[in-house]
């Protein structure tokens, strides 16, 4: 059964997930790009898959830490599912850096309401959110839960709300330092803001119409399940609750905002939708839902498995 397989938090669902993951991205290096491997790429394409297995384990991280899901690996089975509906994402070097980024910058969002080294987290995150720019853009909307996550602080200072344009700056120096010194020219500048694109023509393709498809309809069932279940939450942990829902929203409009649509821009959405997932599947007391309600341990026993297989299915297409 997947329900109590990934139930508990084991390191063997950690190296499973790992390996499937590295896997995947091998195929799909073969499958639709086999002619362009070389030795570059094949260096390039290690350092990617490392960054690709480290997004799930920063994710894990942030959940466990901030107590965003119970003790379970259902979220990253969800992300690591989602991972291979859509394989694109693995060919868009860009997308896979500016996503890692971002959920380093969320780890230190979502530590905000711990008062210890207060500016060191919040120029932290607004470092990672202002590097995940520099691959894609609009990255920088992921300053809008920034923000709002440091106006719920408690004990926020005016001084700590100058600190993200300080770390975005920070960043801004540095590369035009580099810039400067490796190509002796101001142009990333120009290059660096990505118009945005309404060009979905890429979607009329089955394997990237129907993950999305069935992507979006997570996202939504799982958002009014939340929604739903607020009035339930503690005062103590509605705030990260909040948090995430708006995460959720962000990273939506930073996909939808992308200069080029090829569907590996969902990835940014695939790390709050895993987590509201996985809140909805342990929705129940695990060690007694199965019991009380078979109907509705049945059926989130199909939505694990038939994420599981449709994982499969839309990665060999």
């Amino acid at each position: 059964m997947l329900t109590s397989f990934f139930g508990k938090s084991k390191p063997i669902h950690f190296l499973i997930l790992g390996v499937v993951i590295v896997l995947s991205f091998i195929w799909t290096l073969f499958a639709r790009s086999a002619e362009n491997f070389n030795l570059s790429n094949f260096l390039i394409s290690a350092l990617l898959i490392g960054v690709t297995v480290l997004s799930a384990i920063v994710l894990d991280f942030l959940v466990s830490k901030n107590y965003l899901t119970k003790t379970n690996t259902y979220a990253i089975f969800f992300y690591s599912g989602f991972l291979l509906m859509l394989p694109i994402i693995f060919l868009d070097s860009n997308v896979l850096l500016a996503n890692v980024f971002l959920l380093l910058a969320l780890r230190r969002i979502m530590s905000f309401r711990n008062d210890n080294n207060s500016e060191k987290k919040i120029f932290d995150a607004a470092l990672w959110v202002s590097v995940a720019s520099l691959f894609y853009f609009w990255s920088l909307l992921f300053f809008i839960p920034l923000y709002l996550a440091l106006i719920q602080k408690p004990n926020v200072t005016f001084k700590q709300m100058l600190i993200p344009p300080i770390g975005l700056l920070a960043v801004f120096i540095i590369n035009t330092a580099y810039q400067l010194l490796v190509n002796d020219s101001f142009g990333w500048i120009f290059e660096w803001h990505q118009p945005i694109s309404v060009d979905f023509s890429a979607y009329n393709a089955f394997e990237v119409l129907m993950p999305a498809t069935l992507l979006m309809g997570f996202l939504v069932w799982t958002g009014f399940y939340r929604l739903k279940q607020l009035h339930l939450v503690s005062l103590k942990e509605k705030t990260n609750y909040i948090l995430v829902m708006i995460v959720a929203l962000t990273t939506l409009v930073i996909a939808a905002c992308g200069s080029e649509k090829t569907g590996a821009e969902l990835l940014f959405v695939l790390s709050p939708t895993a987590i509201m997932f996985a809140n909805f599947i342990e929705g129940g007391p695990q060690d007694g839902f199965a019991k009380k309600d078979q109907s509705e341990f049945w059926f989130k026993e199909i939505l694990l498995w038939a994420v599981a297989v449709l994982s499969i299915i839309f990665l060999l297409l």
